[in-house]
C-alpha cells in the first residue's frame, strides 16, 4: 500500500514538474515576471551571506595573524586611521615610553611593542613615498618598535627587522610591506635600496611577505613601510597616535587585559571613579564585533528578502490562478476519471512549488555569479555562499510556492467536475 502511494506521489510529482516548465516554455515571459522576485529575494540573501562570510573569515585571519594572546591598546575605540568619535576626540594618545613600564609591571604579560602611525600629510601634502624610479602616495609610514614583528608574527620574505640598538639611535632603516615593495621595485627584491619618504632617504633593510587575513582582499600592513620608533619620534615629533601591541603568557590573555587595564589606569592617574579614556581589545572581542554587525546587517537582509519573497509569492499565485482558469476543462476530465480532490490540490500545490523553486535556483545562480565576479575584483577574498545559505534560500523559495499555491490549489480541487467539463 504505502509502495502504491509513493509510486503514486512520485507520478503526481513529475507530472507538476513537467507542467510547471512547460508553464515556464510556453509562457516564459508572464512566468519570469511571477518568479523576479523569488530570483531577487534569494540572490539578496545568498550573496550578503557569502560576502559576510568572506568577510568574517578575512577579518578573523588577520587578527589571529597578528597574535591570538595579543591585547591590543590604544587611546581611542575605534580603527586608528579613521576619524575619531566625537566623545573619544579629546583623549590623550598613549605615550610610548609607557611600554616598557607596562612590561616590567606586569606579571602575565611578555613583552610589549609599539605602533606609531605617522601622518599622512607632510606640510599639508600627502606623504610621497619615491624608490626604485616609482613613487606612491598610498603607502602608510608607521614607526615600530625592535620587537614588533615578533609579536606580530610577521614573516619576512627577505632581509630582517631592526635591531633595539638601532631603535634607540635612530637609524634610517626601513622595512616595507609587500604591496609597497611591488609597487615601487616591482618582481625584484627591494632590500639593500634607497626609499625616500617626504625626501629623507631610509635603507630598506627587509621585506614583509605578504600578510594571509584581509578585508575584501586587502591588508593594510601590506601597504607600510616601517622605521624604528626611534626614529620616527625623532623626524616626526607631530606623530602621537600610538598601538600598544601587548603579548601575554601563554593561555593568559584575560588575566593580562585586567592587568594592563589595572597598570594603565593608574600609569595616567585615573581615579577610582573616572572611566577609561584608553581602549582595550583582543582578537576574538573584535571577530565577535564583527559577527554582531554582520547579524544586524543579516536582519536587514532577511527584511528586505522576505518583502521580495512576498512579491514573487503573490506573482506565482497569480500564475496559478491563471493556470486553474485555463485547465477548468482538464481538471473537469481528471476528477471525472478518478482523480480526487487531494490529488489536484497536491498537483497545483506541487506545480507552484517548483516554479518558485526554479527561481531559488536561478537566484542561488546569479549570486554565485556575483560573487565570483567580486572575488576576481578582490583578488584574496572568497565570497563563496555557505551551503546552509544555499539550502536556506532554495527552502525559502519552495516555501514560498507552496505558499502562494495553496489558494490556487485549493480552488481547483473544489471545482465541480461537471461544471469543469462544460466549461469553454
Amino acid at each position: 500500500m504505502n509502495g502504491r502511494r509513493r509510486g503514486a506521489f512520485g507520478r503526481i510529482a513529475a507530472e507538476s514538474a513537467r507542467l510547471a516548465f512547460g508553464a515556464i516554455r510556453s509562457q516564459p515571459l508572464r512566468s519570469l515576471l511571477a518568479i523576479a522576485g523569488v530570483v531577487i529575494g534569494v540572490v539578496t540573501v545568498v550573496l550578503v551571506t557569502a560576502v559576510l562570510a568572506g568577510v568574517r573569515n578575512q577579518v578573523a585571519l588577520l587578527f589571529r595573524e597578528i597574535g591570538s594572546d595579543n591585547v591590543f591598546a590604544y587611546h581611542r575605540s575605534g580603527d586608528p586611521y579613521s576619524p575619531p568619535a566625537e566623545a573619544e576626540a579629546q583623549r590623550r594618545p598613549l605615550d610610548p615610553a609607557l611600554a616598557p613600564r607596562i612590561a616590567a609591571l606586569g606579571n602575565e604579560i611578555r613583552d610589549v611593542a609599539v605602533q606609531l602611525l605617522v601622518p599622512v600629510l607632510d606640510g599639508g601634502r600627502p606623504l610621497v613615498v619615491r624608490g626604485g624610479g616609482n613613487e606612491s602616495e598610498q603607502a602608510l609610514v608607521e614607526g615600530v618598535s625592535a620587537n614588533f614583528m615578533e609579536i606580530t608574527d610577521a614573516e619576512l620574505a627577505a632581509g630582517r627587522p631592526f635591531t633595539p640598538l638601532e631603535e634607540r639611535v635612530g637609524a634610517r632603516l626601513a622595512v616595507v610591506g609587500a604591496n609597497v615593495a611591488q609597487a615601487l621595485w616591482g618582481r625584484g627584491r627591494a632590500t639593500g635600496h634607497e626609499v625616500r619618504l617626504g625626501g629623507v632617504a631610509f635603507t630598506v633593510i627587509g621585506e614583509v611577505a605578504p600578510r594571509q587575513g584581509a578585508v575584501f582582499g586587502e591588508n593594510r600592513q601590506d601597504n607600510v613601510i616601517m622605521i624604528p620608533l626611534g626614529t620616527a619620534r625623532r623626524l616626526y615629533p607631530e606623530a602621537e597616535e600610538a598601538v600598544f601591541y601587548i603579548q601575554a603568557e601563554p593561555g593568559r590573555r584575560e588575566a593580562a587585559r585586567a592587568e594592563v587595564e589595572a597598570i594603565l589606569r593608574r600609569l595616567r592617574d585615573l581615579g577610582p571613579g573616572e572611566p577609561n579614556d584608553f581602549h582595550l581589545s583582543t582578537s576574538d572581542q573584535i571577530i565577535a564585533q564583527i559577527d554582531r554587525l554582520g547579524s544586524r546587517i543579516g536582519l536587514v537582509t532577511a527584511a528586505l528578502a522576505a518583502v521580495s519573497l512576498l512579491i514573487g509569492g503573490l506573482g506565482i499565485a497569480n500564475v496559478m490562478i491563471i493556470a486553474v482558469t485555463e485547465r477548468t476543462r482538464e481538471i473537469g476530465l481528471r476528477r471525472a476519471l478518478g482523480a480526487r480532490r487531494g490529488e489536484v490540490r497536491r498537483q497545483f500545490l506541487l506545480e507552484a512549488a517548483i516554479l518558485s523553486l526554479a527561481g531559488g535556483a536561478a537566484g542561488v545562480v546569479v549570486a554565485s555569479l556575483l560573487g565570483l565576479l567580486l572575488t576576481l575584483a578582490a583578488p584574496g577574498f572568497a565570497a563563496v555562499p555557505p551551503l546552509w545559505a544555499v539550502a536556506g534560500g532554495l527552502a525559502a523559495a519552495a516555501g514560498t510556492g507552496l505558499l502562494a499555491g495553496y489558494l490556487p490549489a485549493r480552488r481547483a480541487s473544489a471545482l465541480d467536475p461537471v461544471e469543469a467539463l462544460r466549461w469553454e
